[in-house]
C-alpha cells in the first residue's frame, strides 16, 4: 500500500461525505432534542468542526 493509492479524489470524496454526514446527524440531534445543554452542544460542534 502506497500513500498515492489513498490520496485520490475518490477517497477524498468518501471521507468528506462520511464526516459531513456525521456532522449533519449531530446537528439534527442537537436541534431536534433538548437532551444536551446549550454549552455542551456548542462544545461538541466546536470539537467536530476542529477535527473536520
Amino acid at each position: 500500500m502506497t500513500k498515492e493509492k489513498f490520496l485520490t479524489l475518490r477517497w477524498n470524496n468518501i471521507l468528506t461525505l462520511g464526516f459531513g454526514l456525521i456532522m449533519l446527524a449531530y446537528v439534527g440531534f442537537v436541534i431536534s432534542t433538548s437532551a444536551l445543554s446549550d454549552v455542551i452542544a456548542f462544545i461538541g460542534l466546536v470539537l467536530i468542526g476542529a477535527v473536520y
